[in-house]
């Protein structure tokens, strides 16, 4: 019997992996390059079909879903010699509470947090005179299928 629980639950745990993989890789990859800077990243055009215009700051683009309930902002910023650290204080002017999940190298800052019923994402890579950004807002009841497509954003942002 023993044997037969731990069978289940690998077949059950290998069905949910391949499920994600599933849904980070049926989308429509292509590759954004952001015409005034060298940033670029990897978007699922299916997941962001509506074109949403200039982002909040910086030169870019602004990518929403197709219902409106999850949006993209690729974007530049000039690098004005913060630190990550730096940048993080200053850019992310946030209560310390409100920022769920934080990760600061030599060279990029990754945060993310709640705000209402969405989590918000925003990544910073440093390169020599920009920062390189994405920024993400999407349900938070959808997290678990939206972790792939963030990390594959994410770790293609150049």
């Amino acid at each position: 019997m023993r044997t037969l629980s731990v069978t289940l639950l690998t077949l059950a745990l290998t069905a949910c992996v391949a499920q994600s993989q599933v849904f980070a890789q049926d989308f429509g990859w292509y590759r954004y390059n952001l015409a005034q800077t060298t940033t670029s990243v990897d978007v699922p055009a299916a997941l962001f079909p509506v074109d949403g215009g200039p982002p909040a700051e910086g030169p870019g683009r602004m990518f929403r879903s197709a219902d409106g309930s999850a949006d993209l902002s690729i974007y530049a910023l000039p690098n004005r010699g913060q630190s990550p650290d730096e940048f993080l204080r200053t850019h992310f002017r946030l209560p310390q509470r409100a920022i769920v999940y934080r990760r600061v190298s030599n060279n990029m800052v990754t945060v993310s947090g709640l705000r209402g019923d969405k989590i918000w994402y925003a990544r910073c890579n440093f390169a020599n005179t920009q920062l390189r950004c994405v920024a993400m807002n999407y349900p938070a009841r959808d997290k678990g299928r939206w972790d792939p497509i963030v990390t594959r954003i994410s770790h293609s942002l150049s």
